[in-house]
């Protein structure tokens, strides 16, 4: 299926965006980049495909920045947001993208070590970046906030303690930003992903075995997985003009997948 067309909706604008070296954060760049947005991400380790990230905005005529930044310090994430604003002259759109990685485990299970370095980078580390966005955004007066979920939130699946809480936190987070915010122009939406062609999805595939993943694909309404570029068309709408009146709002883009568990 072919890419619709695009219109640079976002000329003059500029994003930053959490997780950018990879999956949907690095299809939100570019897609964000092709749409005339000047682009700043950052990531936490991946140099090689931060690289690939940052000349593929710059090869759409766009200018980006690219910033080494662990989500799970505070500091750090602040220092990232704003040299971002500084480059950029300004931040107009707010994408969080980026996530950890789960290990699929029964609660009883869990270390309280890795939990507590889960929820240090998935909702600590969501709360810094929106934190540190929210007077840039203010400055530029208003703008947009989307930040990816997953169905987890609301499917609790066994095994997922980790993602399920993270981002339920997160989506409760950005409904009270949304309210709190709405005031200066600022909308601020989630986008609640199901299975898609990244790193953790197919960590999840290998969780769980391929009987159970076949079995799973093919209760999937659409009956296959998502794909990043699908995922980051949907934020673009949300953080453009087509998306100017909704804020405050979960938006499932899941292929009907959590109508069929």
């Amino acid at each position: 299926m072919s890419a619709p067309e695009v219109t640079r909706e976002f000329e003059g604008k500029c994003a930053f965006v959490t997780g950018g070296s990879r999956g949907i954060g690095r299809a939100v760049c570019i897609d964000l980049a092709r749409r005339g947005a000047d682009v700043a991400f950052i990531y936490r380790s991946r140099d090689a495909e931060a690289e690939d990230t940052l000349t593929q905005v710059r090869a759409l005529g766009r200018h980006g920045l690219a910033l080494k930044a662990d989500l799970s310090v505070a500091a750090a994430v602040t220092a990232a947001v704003d040299r971002a604003s500084t480059e950029l002259s300004g931040i107009d759109v707010l994408v969080h993208a980026a996530g950890a990685m789960v290990d699929w485990r029964p609660v009883a299970d869990i270390a309280v070590e890795e939990w507590d370095r889960y929820l240090a980078v998935d909702l600590s580390g969501a709360f810094y970046v929106l934190r540190a966005s929210i007077p840039h955004l203010r400055r530029a007066g208003g703008g947009a906030i989307v930040a990816i979920s997953s169905i987890a939130a609301q499917m609790c699946q066994a095994r997922n303690a980790q993602g399920a809480s993270a981002k339920a936190g997160l989506e409760a987070l950005v409904r009270v930003i949304a309210r709190e915010e709405g005031k200066h122009g600022i909308r601020a939406n989630v986008v609640a992903i199901g299975l898609t062609d990244t790193d953790m999805g197919r960590a999840a595939f290998e969780s769980w075995g391929p009987e159970t993943t076949q079995r799973v694909i093919r209760g999937i309404p659409l009956q296959r997985i998502g794909t990043p570029e699908e995922v980051a068309r949907v934020v673009c709408f949300l953080a453009g003009a087509g998306g100017s009146y909704i804020t405050g709002k979960v938006l499932q883009v899941d292929g009907g997948q959590i109508i069929a568990a």
